[in-house]
């Protein structure tokens, strides 16, 4: 139970998720869009905005290969353009917040270790400043410009016990259950999620984003707050990405959503009645989370094939 629960019960909260077509590598345009933003979901009473992945800076753009010179110039990029956490950005948004008492998600470039290494991350930013930092763990793509994340945090918030993911994360159902078995009830998640082509009423790529979300959603009887980017072939890769930010409710459902125009989701609900009848009522009435076999699963965490031996 977070330090929030008494006033939680029986509170409608106002989720926003953006839907935003990122400057690509101009962080300068980027922060002034997403302040709009949040005077935007503020207006609307929104208690929490997600902002997709590495908003800030712009996504890394996989148009350059492996030894190509555009690698060690995007490099470059994200070394200058990276920002601790808490750090310039943070606080900027942190005051924003502030006129709303709204809590907001970050995607940024993240610098650590005294600028040595930077990480794929999302800043959670109350208006108090940054609260909580999330690096994404499964970065397997983006090894030559980012370090992987190692920690699966959750974090108490006014709107409940949150757990943030990035994009591929949301390909690995264990993530997602580790979040709601420490006791998260919403689950916020940065992408940018492309498109395999240019259809968006085919693409399989944007299909699988959409499945995942609602099976996230579904399987841990937890809301998934996700914002995407949605550019048209904005960066020279030529990918189009595939937007659809979304709000998925405990039950599984899409309650709001967005197609590829720019802009705000939005959908109020009382978050921690919904989960409470996800767990007690709508799925047969039973509880996967409390119906678990975990004395079955010990495959699931066997580290052996993925750990060389010394």
């Amino acid at each position: 139970m977070s330090q929030w629960g008494d006033q939680l019960a029986m509170a409608e909260v106002t989720l926003a998720a953006a839907n935003v077509r990122i400057a690509w590598h101009d962080k300068a345009a980027n922060l002034r869009r997403f302040l709009d933003l949040v005077d935007e979901a503020g207006a609307a009473g929104a208690g929490l905005l997600v902002l997709p992945e590495m908003g800030l800076q712009g996504y890394a753009d996989f148009a350059f290969g492996i030894g190509d010179s555009g690698v060690a110039e995007q490099k470059q990029y994200y070394f200058r353009e990276a920002e601790p956490i808490p750090g310039p950005a943070t606080s900027v948004i942190a005051e924003r917040a502030a006129r709303y008492g709204m809590t907001v998600q970050l995607g940024l470039a993240e610098s650590a270790l005294d600028g040595n290494l930077i990480f794929n991350s999302t800043a959670l930013i109350s208006p108090d400043g940054a609260v909580g930092v999330y690096r994404k763990v499964h970065n397997q793509a983006e090894s030559l410009f980012f370090g992987a994340g190692e920690q699966t945090p959750v974090f108490d918030t006014p709107v409940g016990r949150v757990a943030s993911l990035i994009c591929y994360d949301l390909a690995f159902p264990e993530l997602m259950r580790v979040f709601a078995l420490r006791g998260a009830t919403v689950a916020l998640m940065s992408t940018a999620w492309p498109m395999k082509g240019k259809d968006p009423d085919s693409d399989y790529y944007g299909a699988s984003m959409d499945l995942c979300c609602r099976a996230a959603a579904f399987f841990n009887r937890m809301w998934l707050v996700a914002a995407n980017h949605c550019e048209d072939g904005a960066y020279s890769a030529g990918l189009s990405y595939w937007g659809h930010s979304q709000i998925v409710d405990p039950h599984g459902t899409v309650v709001a959503a967005a197609a590829q125009e720019e802009g705000l989701v939005l959908h109020t609900a009382d978050l921690a009645a919904e989960v409470l009848r996800a767990r007690t009522e709508s799925f047969f009435g039973v509880n996967l989370l409390a119906d678990r076999r975990p004395q079955h699963y010990r495959p699931v965490a066997d580290r052996v094939p993925y750990v060389r031996e010394e």
